[in-house]
C-alpha cells in the first residue's frame, strides 16, 4: 500500500504549543464517485485554528486540518465522471450544496444559500 505524508492533529490546545504532527498515512482509495486529488497546495484559516485550539470541536481526531486545496486528480473511479486523471481542482470549504438552486446549475455553490 502506498503512504502520503499529512500533517496530523491527534488533539487539541493553544496553537503556540505545535500539535501539528508529520505522518506517513496510507494513502486513501476513492469511493463511489471520488476522486483522489494529489495536494500540491492548502490553506488553514480560522476555522481550522478553531478546532486545533478546541474552540470548534473538530468532527473526529486525528484529523487532518486544511479545507482549502489545489492539486491535481491522481486518481478516480469509474462512476467519477466529471474530472479525468492530470486536471487540476480546487477544493473548497463546502461539504454540501442543493445542486437545484440557481446558483448551483451555473457552478457558483458557493453561493448557494443551503449550502453546508
Amino acid at each position: 500500500m502506498m503512504n502520503m505524508k499529512a500533517m496530523i492533529l491527534e488533539k487539541t490546545a493553544p496553537v503556540n504549543k505545535n500539535l501539528l504532527i508529520l505522518k506517513n498515512i496510507p494513502l486513501p482509495e476513492p469511493k463511489k464517485g471520488e476522486i483522489l486529488v494529489k495536494v500540491t497546495v492548502y490553506g488553514i484559516c480560522h476555522t481550522e485554528l478553531d478546532e486545533i485550539e478546541g474552540r470548534l470541536i473538530p468532527p473526529k481526531l486525528p484529523i487532518i486540518p486544511g479545507h482549502e486545496i489545489v492539486g491535481r486528480v491522481e486518481k478516480l473511479r469509474p462512476d467519477a465522471k466529471r474530472y479525468k486523471l492530470g486536471d487540476r481542482v480546487g477544493i473548497a470549504w463546502i461539504h454540501w450544496a442543493c445542486n437545484t438552486c440557481g446558483f448551483c446549475k451555473k457552478g457558483n455553490e458557493n453561493l448557494c444559500r443551503k449550502a453546508s
